[in-house]
């Protein structure tokens, strides 16, 4: 027997090319962690080691009565957690299938590169005979899907600290607790840990009934579709591997290549010693006196095509023992709880689809996720063509503005299920709304209209909303509620669409935004972003990011309210380039929290330089109005200088005064006025601003 040292292991999964592989490997933190984890618990360093020790000896039992012509097939129900913030690591269920399917292909031998196994080795290749299956029973024994989807800055996961696992924390907040005496858990998220993947051997330290001990991947590594890759099939495997005991093929070190791994071991017999390899330049190499295993599944060198006969034996070993209960997963009442010893039932017409706002003209792709045991469908798309469909995934385009329902009746032959989903689909103008653009939010109600304006973020936490609190000019401005939040959330402001196609190339757009913002603590660092779309909002382009003391330099440790017009910033964009002169133009404005304090956000504008005037005086007041024509009210955008005073009138064709608007002092910089302009009569009237002894005039034509 070679000589046997193993410790707990937390890994970090290897990386697509092999130089990848050597610079993700040195920022790996997975080491920190668990040595983190030992100070923390410094008991649980002891009780590891002797349970280690004890699964050993267990697993030394075993093989006097295992053969690899043994075919027991063994079934573990697994639960798939998804945390993101609404981007592409909100992967979709087919990715997540075929992450599972790269899985059971490993665990029973049957991916398409094992034949590829150089020939020293090809004879051990071994049949760890599990197969993973998505439950189909939550724990309260109702019908579940096997994915739960969670809205949550913890998709940053930062490991296991003294307190808890917040990733594991902000799922069963949702979604209750799954034990993992019950099913195999795997966290999907952005970043777990710095690392591709992780786990943790099977352990007393841990609850049997909780989910610490869960397997935690980026979602970039699950499967070879969506955000996945060919090159990173096996990684769920090798942490899964990990989960059932495996080592990696040099022991429990997280680094490879060093000369001081032939002095550690995996305890399998048939993974020779080795130093481990983060590339596959030589599969004959020979680190260690002896030919190396370059190929294993639980190395680093990323062209892994099998386990070895011993490291099945050892999986099944771990999964049939004692040590964190593994072996409930697989008992005839376990799988009959979960629902993975029968096909399931039919209990839901669920869908989902790559948007759910487009412009006019625009495609919608649907996928149908009903569960379970579903043999056809219709679909009914109000306002989309076609109407209708009986296709898995079918491809709808949308021409007329509006918001649409959809739905689903999901069939088994003997039963059916139905989903409707008003206002699911959302479809913008195209072209959007005219230049020059304006939002003093003193007028639009509701907020969001799913036509200006949409918003973004967490649904359980407070969003952009219509505030009469306080304006850089006039009564109302957005707020976003952000006192003490800390969460790392993202909120956003989103546009309808504008129509920049008739703008010249070479004219300049202006566009302009005003905020008002106290930081709470002088070392906060909330960010307000903004992002510009040419294509309706399906890629978005960073243009301008404001953070920390940029964003303020003022702290306040109460809930922040503007208290005058001297506390309002604006913010300048000058980098919309003609490439995003389109019909179906968005932009957003985006921030993130950071343990800080309200903001606010009012006098939204955008225009070409070419409509800014033709005198110097109007150039110098920046004179903007619109709607022009209008069949309502209208908006005045006016740049004053302080301590001037304006007087601002409607007249009609006789010059005589029919409205007055405004007469005063005006904020210095950016202003916007509502007019009263609905009261008018139908006609050409005009609007004349007074200041500094002189006059200037717009004409506004009344539909």
């Amino acid at each position: 027997m070679k000589k046997f040292t193993l410790s707990l292991v937390i890994t970090l999964s290897t990386l697509f090319s092999w130089s990848q592989l050597a610079e993700e490997h040195l920022k790996c933190g997975s080491t920190e962690a668990i040595q983190q984890l030992y100070i923390d618990n410094p008991e649980f360093e002891h009780a590891t080691e002797a349970e280690q020790a004890r699964m050993q000896e267990e697993y030394e039992e075993f093989l006097t009565s295992w053969s690899p012509g043994d075919r027991s097939t063994y079934v573990v129900p697994l639960v798939v957690h998804v945390v993101h913030l609404g981007g592409e690591e909100n992967i979709s269920n087919e990715q997540i299938y075929n992450a599972i399917e790269q899985l059971n292909d490993d665990f029973n031998m049957l991916n398409d590169d094992s034949d590829e196994t150089i020939a020293e080795f090809a004879d051990i290749r071994g049949n760890c005979d599990i197969e993973f299956k998505l439950a189909t029973k939550d724990p309260s024994g109702a019908c579940h899907s096997g994915i739960t989807r969670t809205y949550s800055s913890t998709t940053y996961d930062e490991g296991r600290d003294r307190s808890g696992h917040p990733i594991v924390e902000a799922v069963e907040d949702e979604h209750g607790t799954w034990p993992q005496n019950k099913y195999m858990n795997v966290f999907v998220c952005i970043d777990p840990n710095g690392a591709a993947g992780y786990t943790y051997n099977p352990a007393g330290w841990y609850s049997a009934s909780g989910m610490d001990g869960s397997i935690y991947m980026s979602h970039d590594y699950m499967g070879i579709i969506g955000t996945g890759s060919i090159g990173r099939r096996h990684t769920l495997s090798h942490e899964v591997g990990h989960w059932l005991n495996l080592s990696h093929p040099w022991g429990g070190s997280n680094s490879p290549t060093l000369i001081s791994n032939c002095g550690i071991d995996d305890g399998v017999d048939d993974t020779p010693n080795t130093i481990g390899w983060d590339n596959c330049s030589d599969l004959y190499g020979s680190t260690c006196g002896s030919l190396d295993n370059v190929q294993n599944i639980m190395d680093y060198s990323y062209c892994s095509t099998m386990f070895t006969e011993g490291q099945a034996a050892r999986v099944q070993a771990a999964l049939l023992g004692g040590t964190a209960q593994r072996y409930k997963l697989s008992t005839p009442a376990n799988l009959a709880a979960t629902g993975v010893d029968a096909p399931g039932e039919l209990c839901a017409a669920e869908f989902s689809s790559n948007t759910t706002i487009i412009c006019a003209g625009g495609s919608v792709d649907f996928s149908d996720n009903s569960f379970h045991t579903v043999t056809d469908r219709t679909w009914t798309f109000e306002g989309g063509t076609p109407s209708t469909s009986t296709l898995t995934n079918p491809t709808i385009t949308y021409d007329t503005p509006g918001r649409y329902a959809v739905t689903l009746v999901a069939n088994n032959g003997g039963s059916s299920v139905s989903n409707t989903t008003t206002n699911y689909i959302t479809v913008l103008s195209n072209p959007g709304s005219s230049l020059p653009y304006s939002e003093s939010f003193e007028t639009l109600s509701p907020f969001p209209d799913f036509d200006r304006f949409m918003v973004e973020g967490s649904e359980d936490l407070a969003n952009w909303e219509i505030t009469s609190e306080a304006a850089s000019h006039g009564s109302k401005s957005l707020k976003l509620e952000n006192f003490d939040m800390d969460n790392g959330s993202i909120r956003s402001i989103i546009s309808g669409s504008i129509d920049l196609s008739e703008v010249d190339p070479d004219d300049d757009m202006i566009f302009n935004f005003k905020y008002a913002y106290n930081l709470r603590r002088d070392d906060d660092l909330e960010k307000l972003k903004f992002y510009i779309s040419k294509d309706c909002g399906e890629t978005w382009a960073f243009r301008k990011n404001i953070q920390g003391d940029n964003l303020s330099e003022v702290t306040n440790s109460s809930a922040y309210t503007p208290a005058s017009v001297d506390e309002w910033y604006q913010v300048d964009i000058t980098n919309i380039i003609s490439d995003y002169y389109v019909s179906d133009f968005r932009y957003k404005i985006e921030f993130e929290n950071d343990n800080g304090n309200n903001i606010y956000i009012d006098e939204i504008n955008m225009y070409a330089a070419s409509m800014a005037g033709l005198t110097e005086f109007e150039q110098a007041l920046n004179l903007k109005l619109f709607p022009n024509p209008s069949k309502g009210n209208t908006t005045l955008n006016i740049t004053a200088k302080a301590g001037e005073d304006y007087k601002i009138t409607v007249l009609n064709t006789m010059g005589s005064r029919v409205l007055d608007v405004y007469n005063g002092q005006l904020g210095n910089g950016y202003n916007t006025l509502e007019m009263e302009t609905g009261q008018l009569a139908t006609g050409i009237y005009l609007v004349q601003i007074e200041s500094n002894n002189q006059v200037e005039t717009i004409k506004l034509v009344k539909d």
